[in-house]
């Protein structure tokens, strides 16, 4: 395993062992889907953010039924929900009802901020001296350092959580990383082969794609608002001066972030539901250690 995401799955491990009902159970299902988004890509933010939701959709019934709900009520002309289009008068009103539609989904959501300190320290520093695959040689660095963070975390996710046989589609947002069909066809072998040095067993069929795979329903545009959202969220936390993600001091966020950020936080800091919610920094470690990974505690009192 790759060195970050041996120290995330170490912290989600020591998380589960320590409160056992951490992790969903998504072994019993024959198709797992994965959608993955990004946040904090602007310079000013000193995190990036990489959010997954994984789930069986064959057990997602009744969030399927409360977020269409949801879209006649608030969203009935096809508006996608997103962290950026939270200025929308329209999606703020759906906002809490569509994060307690999500709770209602057997699976689990992951979010990964990494300081960008270290990702320049320890990722394909040497990128353009030709360090990347040869179907990304013509992919800009930035993109490449992205996505393998993406397809590295996302593996280790899918291969602690799958079992032998499943299926697998992996979505994610029709970003700089899938701007183009082209892009997708480069993307897919790569995914399948560092996916295959994770996994443990093998699965059946992995598809890789976009939102663009959507039926028409919006079921897939929803799915991946979920990792979207709390991305969005997250990178707003170590924006505020007061808080220093190394400590353990804990930090009241109110007041000094913005408001939709402090509802999908709260969110997140929530158990309640079906749907698991896990958060880990990843930065420097201490005594000289080179990668750091920790559970971040979303406590949120009224």
């Amino acid at each position: 395993m790759w060195g970050a995401t041996t120290a995330i799955a170490s912290t989600i491990s020591q998380l589960d062992l320590a409160y056992p009902n951490s992790l969903p159970d998504l072994r019993s299902g024959p198709s797992l889907l994965l959608a993955s988004d990004y946040g904090g890509q602007h310079k000013s933010a000193p995190y990036e953010a990489f959010s997954f939701l994984i789930a069986d959709l064959s057990y997602c019934g009744d969030w399927n039924q409360m977020r269409s709900r949801i879209r006649k009520e608030f969203l009935r002309d096809n508006r996608r929900m997103g962290y950026k289009g939270m200025n929308d008068r329209r999606k703020r009103s759906a906002l809490l009802p569509f994060l307690r539609a999500a709770d209602n989904i057997p699976g689990l959501v992951l979010t990964v901020l990494v300081d960008k300190r270290l990702q320049a320290e320890l990722l394909f520093s040497g990128a353009e001296r030709g360090s990347v695959p040869d179907l990304l040689q013509s992919w800009p660095v930035p993109v490449v350092k992205k996505f393998i963070w993406v397809i590295h975390v996302g593996s280790a996710l899918v291969a602690g959580l799958s079992a032998k046989g499943q299926n697998l589609l992996w979505i994610t947002d029709e970003d700089d990383i899938a701007a183009n069909d082209s892009r997708i066809i480069e993307a897919t072998p790569l995914v399948a082969g560092i996916l295959s040095q994770y996994l443990p067993h093998d699965m059946a069929h992995l598809r890789f794609g976009t939102t663009k795979c959507d039926s028409g329903d919006l079921l897939l545009e929803d799915f991946a608002a979920i990792p979207d959202l709390a991305a969005g969220a997250l990178v707003e936390i170590p924006k505020v001066d007061t808080v220093r993600l190394d400590s353990g001091v804990r930090t009241p966020l109110r007041g000094y972030v913005p408001w939709k950020a402090l509802s999908i936080l709260s969110w997140l800091g929530r158990g309640s539901g079906e749907l698991r919610k896990i958060s880990v920094v990843v930065d420097q470690g201490d005594s000289g250690a080179q990668v750091r990974a920790r559970a971040l505690d979303l406590h949120m009192t009224a």
